[in-house]
């Protein structure tokens, strides 16, 4: 694990920690907790992939997602997800 990977490690885990405490106190809205329960998924697996030295790969592909990707979005899955992500970007309307 280089030392990006180890950083955002730590940093996974204590969003993973915060997540579990939020979803313990069950005094959130239920329409939240599902959103809750499906990054707590993402960040467990990205979690699991770091330390499987398997970070960065398109789960579908085994190809490399692209690094300013990574560090825009950590727990992506693969780079269909990333041309999905693309659909969302658009210019400002004022420069």
């Amino acid at each position: 694990m280089n030392a990006n990977e180890r950083k955002l490690y730590l940093e996974l885990r204590t969003m993973r920690k915060e997540l579990i405490e939020r979803l313990d106190k069950k005094d959130g809205s239920s329409p939240i907790m599902p959103i809750i329960e499906e990054e707590l998924k993402d960040i467990e697996e990205t979690l699991t992939k770091i330390e499987n030295g398997q970070y960065g790969l398109c789960e579908i592909s085994g190809e490399f997602i692209p690094k300013d990707v990574l560090e825009m979005m950590p727990t992506i899955r693969s780079l269909d997800d990333m041309d999905k992500m693309e659909q969302y970007y658009c210019k400002p309307i004022y420069s």
